[in-house]
């Protein structure tokens, strides 16, 4: 059994977690907080899902307005709508919107609503095994040239020379993913090295549990492809933020949380070797997770899949070592996160020009650029993190985070 719940009052969640446990204990329930986390994405079906329980209201919101346009959504879950009172007016107007039961919230728990579950398992299950035969189902397992099945591939988002991202749905996993998808490109030995460098990947990123990094799902093969389903943020990547524009604490406080991230990416022993805006994922306005780990290096490798001094990544954000194919160790992230800074403080890189070599040559060679007037109080801290020498930056992604907090606190006791 699995169940999508959509509610915010904790005490009822804990009611219906105990109440299906007593006849599925291996029952999954994902929670859902529509006051926190916002409107289900409308491309979302539940389709990993035997039903969604969805609550009467909640700060803000209506459980009827939600229940019509899930209902709305063709092949959706069935959705159970729990009620303040089963006979009155609200309950009516959720069984003509579409709900398939309804339940009094005080009742959960009980048999009817334990049979209630039962019959949306046996009709979501009869509902996905009649679709997964059809020609639509079929289509939608279509990645471009590629079929992936256990996806609905919903669109695709973008795309280079080297993988092509889509949106799709997870039956498993029960969300919405991005799957990263790109043919097999095999070296003179045979070697599929696209594919390992998807396992790469896949190895640095799956054992990262933390909110400050994208969750890799699921690596495989298809039609001579490789696949990777990771995590979607409907909310965009930094570069989006950044035409927003930022205050200086705003700034700061996503700088230091990209920190985090680095953290726990230089504990387990990678770099990330590719940090710029477009990598970094936003949940909302102001929280944020590290993504790509394409082009990141375990540490521990005596041998990496690209060539030895071959220089990758972006140029506006490479560090002086990078960008000059020398050796690299953690503190090229620090210098590119110092980047990010620069640039979310004064909306412009810090180093530009119409030719790339060009700007390689500016990190190594020209001045760290000044802040405005306004900001001078953190001059020191770009100073250090733009420093040209590896042994003038931080040492440790520890030492970052302690100097952007000291910094955020500075500019807030000057503030006030």
């Amino acid at each position: 059994m699995r169940l999508l719940l959509i509610e915010d009052d904790a005490r009822l969640r804990s009611a219906i977690r105990h109440g299906v446990a007593r006849v599925w204990p291996d029952a999954r329930i994902e929670v859902h907080q529509p006051d926190t986390r916002g409107a289900l994405p409308a491309e979302f079906l539940a389709q990993g899902y035997d039903a969604v329980l969805l609550g009467a209201a909640w700060p803000g919101g209506e459980g009827l307005a939600w229940l019509q346009d899930l209902a709305a959504r063709r092949g959706f879950a069935p959705v159970i709508y729990l009620a303040t009172d089963a006979a009155g007016d609200d309950a009516r107007r959720a069984r003509i919107f579409g709900a398939f039961g309804v339940i009094d919230r005080r009742s959960v728990g009980g048999e009817p609503f334990i049979e209630l579950l039962r019959e949306a398992s046996r009709t979501q299950q009869r509902q996905l095994s009649q679709w997964r035969g059809s020609p639509e189902a079929e289509q939608s397992r279509r990645f471009g040239s590629v079929r992936i099945p256990g996806y609905r591939c919903i669109r695709r988002l973008a795309g280079g020379s080297f993988s092509q991202l889509f949106l799709a749905e997870h039956e498993r996993i029960g969300s919405l993913v991005v799957v990263k998808v790109t043919p097999s490109l095999r070296d003179p030995a045979g070697i599929d090295q696209s594919f390992e460098r998807f396992l790469q990947e896949y190895e640095i990123a799956r054992p990262l549990q933390h909110s400050n990094i994208v969750r890799c799902h699921e690596l495989g093969v298809a039609d001579d492809h490789a696949y990777l389903s990771m995590d979607y943020f409907p909310d965009g990547d930094l570069r989006r933020r950044l035409k927003m524009g930022l205050s200086p604490e705003e700034a700061l406080a996503l700088s230091i949380q990209i920190a985090r991230a680095l953290r726990v990416l230089h504990d387990s022993g990678a770099l990330h070797r590719d940090l710029k805006p477009g990598n970094v994922l936003m949940r909302g306005m102001n929280q944020l997770a590290l993504t790509d780990f394409g082009l990141a290096k375990q540490l521990a490798l005596d041998a990496d899949i690209t060539d030895p001094g071959l220089i990758f990544g972006t140029p506006h954000y490479m560090s002086p070592e990078q960008g000059h194919g020398e050796d690299v160790d953690l503190r090229t992230d620090f210098y590119s996160l110092g980047v990010i800074l620069y640039e979310m403080l004064v909306s412009e890189k810090p180093y530009t020009d119409k030719n790339s070599m060009a700007i390689l040559y500016k990190h190594r060679h020209a001045p760290i650029p000044r802040l405005p007037d306004a900001l001078r109080l953190l001059q020191p801290l770009i100073d250090t993190l733009l420093a040209k020498l590896p042994a003038d930056r931080p040492a440790t992604a520890q030492q970052v985070e302690q100097q952007l907090y000291a910094a955020l606190l500075q500019l807030k006791g000057i503030a006030a």
